[in-house]
């Protein structure tokens, strides 16, 4: 794996999460009763039976929501959990499958609560949905006591992206039973990390592994990386002092000017404008701004083996408007794949969907997922 002697270099302040439009997500389709009945088409059957006789869909406010900061690698790991089961090891009634998100960068875990609430509404509060943040692009409050990771030595480079990697598998290695089913969620960067999970990891029992605008091939050559690479990978110094005039500043000006930057969303996520708030702290942005120099040095050739290998597990969703991955990229995965589930974005929703389109991808998430959970 990569190794550099660095412990806190960097990367760039809001990269991937560019402003982005999305129009509201289509209906579920609508069956027919004299066709053939699919096992999704079934479970979407029991849900609206189990609505019909009482079992109401989820509102918000009961979505149990469990916050945790911990140690992870020797760094600090900010955990969100959606559902009643804190610890999964504690009794033989909690479910034995797990929605896990990778976040893409920076990888706060507070840029995905509205996506992980809703596709845990999306199920039903069937099955625990959680989302860990990248290791060091998250600080925890100082009045709040960090669970001590003693099982697992520090490494080297662990806000590299080979140590990202590291990082995820041995959070699951403290925080989930070996006999657990996992469904990935993959954003940009997240989608090579959760590829590189599966390769060096065969044992985890991964029944889906969904990759929302995957950043896992040509990042230095994509149109938006062409731009930001000579900048990430040589200048990206020269941000720490404004970044540090701006910690400097009262929280409520801190969130105004975020709200100024994300002005142009129509429908901003307050949830990503926090975790925007959150992430003006110099650690934080020096380690997200290091990882995004690696990813334009190391993410080049796509692992078609890996893909290959897994491809029937694997779902693929492409923006149509993508700077990071773009349309061409999506083109040359079909060609190379033609039975794989590669899909394009046909609502206009952008890289950075966690922004305002939260709700929608998680709607099409839970449609995608329903003949795996049928098999459950």
């Amino acid at each position: 794996c990569c190794r550099s002697g660095a412990r806190r270099k960097s990367r760039g302040f809001g990269l991937h999460l560019s402003p982005l439009a999305s129009p509201k997500a289509s209906s579920a389709r609508p069956g027919r009763a004299d066709m053939p009945v699919s096992a999704a088409e079934a479970a979407r059957g029991e849900r609206v039976a189990g609505e019909a006789a009482g079992n109401k869909p989820l509102l918000e406010e009961q979505i149990p929501v469990h916050e945790e900061f911990t140690r992870i690698c020797g760094t600090a790991t900010h955990v969100i959990k959606c559902g009643p089961w804190k610890n999964l090891f504690e009794n033989a009634s909690v479910p034995r499958l797990l929605f896990l998100v990778i976040p893409g960068n920076p990888g706060l875990a507070g840029y995905y609560r509205t996506f992980i609430q809703a596709l845990y509404r999306g199920l039903n509060g069937q099955y625990p949905v959680w989302v860990v943040s990248h290791a060091g692009h998250c600080k925890a409050p100082h009045d709040l006591e960090i669970v001590e990771d003693t099982d697992v030595k520090e490494l080297d480079d662990v806000f590299g992206l080979c140590g990202q990697t590291e990082h995820k598998l041995n959070f699951l290695r403290k925080n989930v039973p070996k006999d657990m089913k996992l469904v990935l969620i993959g954003h940009s960067i997240g989608c090579y990390i959760a590829l590189e999970m599966m390769k060096q990891a065969p044992e985890l029992e991964v029944l889906r592994c969904v990759m929302l605008f995957p950043t896992i091939e040509r990042m230095a050559q994509s149109p938006q990386g062409k731009i930001l690479t000579p900048f990430l990978c040589q200048f990206r110094y020269i941000v720490y002092v404004p970044i540090y005039l701006m910690t400097l500043l009262p929280e409520r000006v801190k969130n105004t000017l975020v709200r100024f930057v994300l002005r142009g969303l129509k429908y901003p996520d307050e949830s990503s404008v926090m975790a925007s708030v959150d992430l003006a702290n110099m650690d934080c942005v020096a380690n997200v701004m290091y990882m995004a120099s690696q990813e334009m040095r190391k993410v080049v050739e796509r692992d078609s083996s890996t893909i290959s290998q897994h491809l029937k597990k694997l779902t693929f969703y492409y923006g149509a408007t993508d700077p990071w991955c773009p349309v061409q990229y999506y083109e040359e995965m079909k060609a190379e794949f033609p039975y794989g589930d590669i899909r394009l974005c046909e609502k206009g929703i952008r890289h950075a969907f966690v922004l305002e389109a939260s709700k929608e991808v998680a709607a099409m998430i839970t449609e995608w997922v329903q003949d795996d959970l049928a098999r459950v």
